[in-house]
């Protein structure tokens, strides 16, 4: 297979990011005193996570299918889905943030 050697490498340090992310997270719930780790999150992080997996969806599906209008002529509609998300997610946290 004649893959790319960028791509590659970018695979396995995202890859590898992710694993190391993984293993902090163990250690600390290893060492966190008062119960579970992530028993002690506050639940307004699950709309962080499900933006995070939105706008990671919409990153992937404006790779992957080029789109091909343009919003002003300037940008793809994912650009401007990506920006309302975040933006959406940022007006959440500060209304049931703690």
């Amino acid at each position: 297979m004649a893959w790319n050697p960028s791509f590659v490498g970018s695979l396995f340090v995202a890859l590898g990011s992710n694993l190391f992310n993984v293993v902090i997270i163990s250690i600390d719930d290893l060492f966190y005193r008062p119960g579970v780790l992530l028993a002690s999150v506050s639940p307004v992080h699950a709309v962080t996570a499900g933006s995070a997996i939105t706008m990671t969806g919409l990153a992937l599906v404006g790779l992957f299918f080029k789109p091909h209008g343009r919003v002003l002529q300037v940008v793809s509609w994912v650009s401007p889905g990506l920006v309302a998300m975040y933006l959406l997610n940022t007006y959440v946290l500060y209304l049931y943030g703690e």
